[in-house]
């Protein structure tokens, strides 16, 4: 897959930007609050259809503007080119468009333009709640699998629904409790056999993609199911802790509370790694997500790495950037030029990007 190129109206602190990427590997270099990372979070818009910030509509659209557009042309292995925009006019739903037929559905959007990010965010992910651990999961899952979304949107609507049954004071209805516990393990089953089996393709891969940096780095990734993977014990289990839940007023057990081991060189991330080694992981971990989505999809994903150098010892990155194969295409953002990165990059600036930028905002 190849981003070919990107024009951004009204989003975060670009006024009118448009990148000729023409589907090369780039180098994207810009000042603190130029909008580089506004520049990566609309790319990836396009791909997920959401902002990876987890920022709303509204919030995207520039300060003084009440709605915005991304266009984005894309290409895949083949060369068949695809026009994708999402544009928000200020009220109701966003809406995407593929070659210029709206989506009825965002999930119909997963997967046509899979792509892979670092940004800033992943440290705080990877070194914080499990739960942003999970979301990485998830995210790369719906890009992965087409029904992987619809197994996790029915798995939260009916955890929404066993919780609100559990805050409720008032004696226990035992048959609408039964109800939604029957979909919560049908569908948890399908949750955690999915994480944990591209978990075992994550850990695999990263652990060979690491020895080729430094083989002193040994890192993994385990995703830890539970005790029971059967839906009906599952059921079982979840009747059985009503009464628990009920004091909790929450259901406690669940996809939605699994853990996500992360270790580099033997030690939890979350021990004391630093912010640097954490960023490394990330980066080393996106990678090797990248090459799973390819194995799977047979495409390989743009990957994106939003200023990777940043509290990053300079002599990773030339050897994290030569894992990238160069049938993948790589766009990498920086304040300045990198300690090192292959030849093949084309170094562009922010800048000239045929734009205007507000200056009352910044994005880093």
């Amino acid at each position: 897959m190849r981003l070919l190129s990107l024009e951004l109206r009204d989003f975060r602190n670009h006024h009118a930007a448009w990148a000729p990427i023409d589907g090369a590997s780039t180098l994207l270099l810009g000042e603190n609050g130029s909008g580089k990372t506004n520049w990566i979070e609309a790319a990836v818009l396009l791909s997920i259809g959401r902002s990876f910030r987890g920022s709303r509509d509204r919030d995207l659209a520039r300060r003084g503007a009440s709605r915005f557009e991304v266009r984005g042309t894309v290409a895949n292995r083949a060369g068949v080119r695809c026009d994708i925009a999402a544009r928000y006019a200020g009220a109701g739903p966003r809406e995407v468009r593929v070659d210029g037929q709206p989506l009825p559905r965002l999930g119909e959007l997963l997967g046509r333009f899979p792509t892979v990010h670092f940004s800033v965010e992943d440290v705080a992910a990877w070194n914080g709640a499990p739960a942003g651990r999970r979301r990485f999961l998830d995210v790369a899952l719906c890009q992965l699998e087409p029904a992987y979304i619809a197994h996790l949107r029915e798995y939260t609507g009916a955890l929404r629904q066993r919780n609100r049954l559990l805050a409720e004071r008032g004696p226990e209805d035992p048959d609408q409790l039964g109800a939604w516990e029957e979909i919560l393990a049908r569908s948890g089953t399908e949750l955690d056999r999915r994480r944990g089996t591209v978990v075992a393709e994550l850990d695999a891969t990263l652990r060979e993609l690491a020895a080729r940096v430094d083989p002193g780095l040994e890192p993994s990734i385990e995703y830890s199911a539970g005790a029971y993977t059967d839906a009906d014990e599952r059921v079982r289990k979840l009747a059985a802790h009503r009464s628990r839940d009920r004091r909790l007023g929450w259901t406690g057990d669940g996809p939605h509370r699994a853990p996500v081991s992360c270790r580099l060189a033997g030690r939890e991330l979350t021990e004391g790694a630093s912010r640097g080694m954490t960023r490394l992981y990330s980066i080393l971990l996106r990678l090797a997500l990248a090459r799973v989505i390819e194995a799977r999809l047979e495409e390989p994903p743009v990957v994106f790495l939003d200023d990777p150098e940043s509290e990053l010892d300079g002599r990773w990155m030339g050897p994290v950037l030569e894992l990238v194969p160069e049938r993948s295409q790589v766009i990498v953002t920086a304040c300045r030029p990198l300690t090192a990165y292959p030849e093949r990059f084309r170094q562009m600036t922010i800048a000239n990007l045929g734009r205007e930028t507000a200056a009352e905002e910044v994005g880093s």
